[in-house]
């Protein structure tokens, strides 16, 4: 299960400022940060088939390390977004030839994917951006504050991509929400309901 905030910057900000802010200094874990390449290849049928099932199939290289992720369902209210969410490291040939057959034995795969287990899948876009974050441990909850930014690459051309998120990783939903409109508010941060593969969506016109 992935829970997090989700903001999209209006105007320009230093994200040095919002890492420093004086309640951000009191919370965060001692040398958490990080800043990481990411390059993530989306994938469907030639159908269609995971999208219109709000299904997203993805392959992303975390300074270059290949993860593949599917994310499915959930929802969106107020820039904070609820979906389930699996994740398993792959090596590289892994791209080659696609599969979901990894993510057997999960609800996810008997309910939705099992059909699709032999199916071809070929990329719907990709996005390249750099990622900045850091760990927040407020005592009730731990999160990763971060800031990616770069561009969503489709057929039919590119989009910006100037974010911030804030994931819960353990502890309380409310707590961790409560720090992100505290955030919001100081630095004129606007809650997103539409993820980043969304976006790209609405640009190929799907």
């Amino acid at each position: 299960m992935e829970i997090e905030l989700k903001y999209i910057l209006t105007e320009p900000i230093s994200i040095n400022k919002l890492f420093n802010d004086s309640q951000v200094e009191k919370i965060k874990v001692l040398d958490s940060e990080n800043t990481l390449e990411m390059r993530a290849i989306y994938l469907d049928t030639e159908n269609l088939d995971l999208m219109k099932n709000q299904i997203a199939f993805r392959i992303r290289y975390e300074n270059h390390e290949p993860i593949a992720t599917l994310k499915w369902g959930g929802s969106a209210d107020f820039g904070l977004h609820i979906r389930g969410e699996l994740n398993v490291p792959v090596d590289s040939a892994f791209l080659n030839k696609p599969t979901l057959a990894l993510f057997k034995g999960s609800e996810i795969y008997d309910s939705l994917l099992k059909n699709l287990e032999n199916s071809q899948f070929s990329k719907v876009m990709e996005m390249k951006f750099i990622r900045q974050e850091i760990r927040l441990d407020t005592k009730k909850s731990i999160s990763v504050l971060s800031y990616d930014e770069g561009e969503i690459l489709t057929r039919n051309g590119n989009v910006p991509i100037k974010e911030v998120e804030l994931e819960l990783y353990s502890g309380s939903e409310a707590d961790m929400t409560a720090l992100g409109e505290k955030l919001s508010k100081k630095y004129n941060l606007t809650p997103s309901n539409i993820s980043k593969y969304q976006r790209g969506l609405e640009l190929l016109g799907l």
